[in-house]
């Protein structure tokens, strides 16, 4: 018998929507749902799901529509936009399946695969999906070299995946994959302004913790802004001052020096006081961190 309860808990969790299996494992009959299409209690988005909050709104309700109907994991711009990685949506859902599945009259973006392994699959937010390593690669095929970049900055700084896990998956069973290359170019540019921005770090952090008056940092702390979780590369919690490398090239396209000052103006209105420093000052003036350190730390944490 039909169990409406778990059709709505069910509902719930798929953004109001079930599939037509879904609902005939809950106890309906094809008349039931039928009926009930019939008399605008439900509405079928997709091939075999039905809508079963008409009027709701959510923008992730096409997208988990598509993949309940293929059987699918949200893949490409899609996936990328559900992990954080990129943040405007296609016009369409863009959804990857194995090869043969593509029902008619679906409204997305179909990519078909030969196999989708199980460390290639995760959930967000209760929708299949295509895991960081994948989707990054995914996306090296189909977007240009400033998004891709943006991309992978993203994953890595929000802990997604590391290079090492990247590297890793690149180097198998990726013979005539498309979108290799493309990863393997940003990774290896990611990787030298990363290499730079720890030496620029380890720099500054010896200039600092050689003055006895000053606390050694925690490095990489996180802060709670809002809905964001914000990583300082050196921060002083009690003072609420935090220091971070400037002025490499991956941090110099226009989306990224954008998302770098709204994140900073988030901080600052938070009450936490910026100080930026590049290559050159620390290397030729590195006594000018060590002043200022000393200058802002007592006043603040006092």
């Amino acid at each position: 018998m039909a169990n409406e309860f778990d059709l709505q808990r069910l509902a719930a969790r798929q953004h109001g929507l079930d599939s037509r299996t879904q609902l005939l494992r809950l106890g309906y009959s094809p008349r039931q749902i039928s009926d009930r299409v019939v008399a605008g209690r439900w509405r079928r988005i997709a091939p075999s799901v039905y809508d079963i909050a008409p009027g709701r709104t959510d923008p992730r309700r096409s997208l988990h529509a598509a993949v309940l109907a293929t059987g699918g994991w949200a893949s490409h711009v899609s996936a990328a936009v559900l992990l954080g990685l990129h943040d405007a949506p296609g016009v369409v859902p863009e959804i990857v399946v194995p090869e043969g599945k593509t029902p008619l009259g679906l409204n997305a973006t179909v990519h078909q695969s030969r196999f989708v392994a199980a460390r290639e699959r995760t959930t967000v937010d209760f929708i299949a999906c295509t895991t960081p390593v994948r989707t990054l690669l995914d996306l090296a095929s189909a977007v240009d070299e400033l998004t891709l970049d943006d991309a992978v900055s993203r994953a890595l700084t929000a802990g997604r995946t590391t290079i090492r896990r990247l590297d890793r998956y690149l180097s198998t069973s990726m013979v005539g994959r498309r979108g290799v290359d493309a990863l393997r170019s940003a990774i290896d540019r990611h990787r030298d302004q990363l290499h730079a921005t720890q030496s620029l770090l380890e720099l500054i952090v010896d200039h600092a913790v050689r003055d006895s008056t000053i606390v050694p940092p925690h490095r990489q702390f996180p802060v709670a802004v809002g809905d964001h979780v914000f990583y300082l590369d050196l921060a002083w919690p009690s003072a609420k001052v935090f220091v971070e490398a400037d002025g490499f090239a991956f941090h110099s396209t226009r989306r990224q020096f954008q998302r770098d000052r709204e994140r900073q103006n988030l901080l600052v209105v938070a009450g936490w006081l910026p100080l930026r420093y590049t290559w050159a000052v620390a290397t030729t003036d590195p006594t000018l961190v060590v002043k200022q350190l000393r200058k802002v730390l007592p006043g603040r944490a006092a």
